[in-house]
């Protein structure tokens, strides 16, 4: 009985190719935008992930409340005054203070702009670099207090037209700098973009004389939350203000996913505004299509086709073309996210890796089914509970 009512529902469906297929668009983009946001939001999450799994979670990133990330143009707030609070908290192993700031670098007559990163390049500071997965390509890292830079995987290769190498003179700020190092690949597109010298040094470099931020390693056996809510409770006492936030890597990770969901969530939002299009759009072709057969649906009534029969094979036929939305939807979905990830990858954006899980592709397509037979109830209803004797009479 069921594979009558689906061999019926496809004829139908068949016999008007064109409009069936007008009529699933709304589902097709519907379920395509929808796949495509959750496989690439869940892609970055996981990239996200990645990164701060690198950092360990035995560190703590201060930060000023105002701080965007490198290149921000917040004025620097923490100074060495700063610094030495953190440091002569017990808990605390190795202080890093750092600074950014965008920088004019000359190479054979050529001139780029970057980021540049100072950071503190001293033994004990060289083993954080190192726990943190920051590693040296080629060469090695720049000493403390020399006019020597470590450049990012990108930069050796993009800033300029000819490829920067160990040994080669750059200029910084008209200013001549050694480079001894050429960093690993990070996976994202600021730092491996940018070049890194000692702090010291960068602040004659940058004319300034305050950090961006400080990162703090905690000795072994403390819990890294316990002690960023004292370092917190310390700043803030020796500042007398409230201006910055002392975070560890799973503290930042919470919420930058807070953030990333929200963003998910509007964005399906926005989604299903073209599944309710698509959910209206079957309504009104299977109006349509009982309008049309009515006299159809008289002459099966007359033979003797129940109320349940005939409401089952608009059922069905408004199921199929959710279903098939559902999967031309999910395969352009998928399509789509990977589209993200080959774009993201060339740009030196985090790379990503589109997740497209099996719970995401049935259950794209089963909702998909289910707003099609949604959408189909009415109409099948209306198709069921026509009278034989009027359904012959329409013309």
């Amino acid at each position: 009985m069921i594979q009558d009512y689906l061999r019926i529902a496809l004829r139908n469906i068949t016999h008007r190719k064109l409009r069936s297929w007008l009529t699933a668009i709304g589902i097709i983009i519907g379920v395509a935008s929808v796949v495509a946001l959750i496989s690439v939001s869940q892609g970055m999450q996981g990239a996200i992930e990645e990164q701060f799994e690198q950092m360990g979670t035995d560190t703590i990133t201060i930060t000023p409340t105002s701080f965007t990330g490198p290149g921000s143009t917040a004025e620097a707030p923490f100074d060495d005054g700063d610094v030495r609070v953190i440091e002569r908290i017990p808990e605390i192993d190795t202080v890093l203070p750092m600074m950014y700031g965008t920088a004019k670098f000359t190479f054979h007559n050529q001139d780029s702009y970057s980021y540049l990163m100072g950071i503190p390049l001293d033994k004990e500071s060289n083993k954080v670099w190192d726990d943190i997965g920051w590693d040296i390509l080629e060469g090695r890292f720049p000493e403390a207090g020399k006019k020597e830079v470590g450049i990012g995987y990108l930069a050796a290769k993009e800033m300029f037209d000819d490829e920067l190498r160990v040994k080669n003179t750059i200029m910084v700020n008209d200013e001549k700098f050694k480079i001894v190092g050429i960093a690993k690949e990070v996976g994202n597109s600021q730092d491996d973009t940018a070049i890194y010298m000692d702090v010291d040094v960068a602040k004659d470099i940058l004319d300034q004389e305050d950090y961006n931020m400080i990162m703090a390693k905690v000795k072994p056996g403390n819990d890294a939350e316990l002690v960023a809510d004292k370092v917190q409770r310390k700043l803030e006492k020796y500042r007398d203000a409230e201006d910055f936030n002392a975070l560890t890597p799973s503290e930042i990770l919470e919420q930058i996913n807070d953030i990333l969901g929200i963003i998910q969530l509007v964005l399906v939002g926005i989604a299903a505004i073209s599944l309710l299009v698509g959910a209206i759009g079957i309504m009104n072709t299977m109006y349509t299509s009982v309008l049309e057969r009515t006299k159809e649906i008289g002459i099966m009534k007359a033979i003797g086709a129940s109320n349940n029969a005939i409401m089952m094979i608009f059922l069905a036929e408004a199921g199929i073309l959710g279903i098939v939305g559902g999967i031309v939807g999910t395969i352009l979905g998928m399509i789509m996210g990977k589209g993200v990830e080959i774009a993201a990858g060339s740009s030196g954006f985090i790379p990503l890796r589109v997740e497209i899980s099996w719970p995401l592709i049935l259950g794209a397509i089963s909702f998909a089914f289910l707003i099609g037979a949604l959408s189909g109830t009415l109409p099948a209803l209306g198709a069921a509970k026509l009278k034989p004797v009027d359904a012959l009479r329409h013309e």
